[in-house]
Formats: C-alpha cells, structure tokens, sequence
C-alpha cells in the first residue's frame, strides 16, 4: 500500500510537474489562447508525462499497479475538472480538455503497459 501511494504521488507529481514547468518556461497561460504550434506541442508533451507518470506508478507499486496509474489517470482528470469549473473569466480551456480527453487515458495506457510487462517477464 505505501508503495502505491508513492508511486500514485510520483506519477501525479512527474505529470503536474512538466505541465508546470512547461507553462512557466513557454510563459504562456494554460487558460489563454495559444498558437496552433503550441497548441499541439503541450498536448504532445502532456500526453507523454501522463504515459510517464502512470507507467511510473504501475512499475512503483508493483502488485496492483495498475490500480494505482488509474488513480494518476483520475488525478489528472478531477485536476482538468476542478481547473475547467474554476477557470478564471472565460478564458480558453483547451489545455482541461486535453487533459481529460488525452492526456488521462495516456496515464491508463502507460500502467497498462507497465502491468503487461511484468506478466510477461514474470
């Protein structure tokens, strides 16, 4: 169970972490309008932290770790949520929807990888 939660907060945390990170170096607000070049870089790089941070999560916690990417992938979602109902004005919600559409299910297909590797060398 520790283990699953600290691959649950490691996951989260290497997602949330590069989405930051992104926005700060790029400077530009996830809930503003952005170029299509942008647009389609973020999205990229969300997708593949996601896939990072719920294959991490699989691969920490070990037995049931694909419990424990779904739980990422639900972090990421509940976080798109809670940002697309708080959003400040009417700005742009892009990046939420990525998130929700994309960038969860990517975390769910990287515990599903990790998961499937480890019955096969098991």
């Amino acid at each position: 169970m520790l283990r699953g939660l600290l691959g649950l907060v490691t996951g989260y945390v290497v997602f949330a972490a590069s989405a930051a990170l992104l926005f700060v170096i790029s400077r530009h607000d996830p809930h503003a309008p952005v170029s299509t070049e942008f647009l389609v870089f973020s999205v990229a790089c969300g997708i593949v932290f996601a896939f990072l941070g719920g294959y991490l999560a699989a691969a920490i916690a070990g037995r049931g770790g694909m419990l424990y990417a779904l739980a990422v992938a639900i972090a990421i979602a509940v976080g798109a949520l809670v940002s697309l109902i708080a959003r400040p004005g009417q700005g742009a919600i892009w990046s939420q929807i990525a998130a929700l559409l994309l960038m969860s299910p990517a975390a769910v297909v990287g515990g599903y990888i990790r998961t499937r590797q480890t019955q096969t060398t098991a």
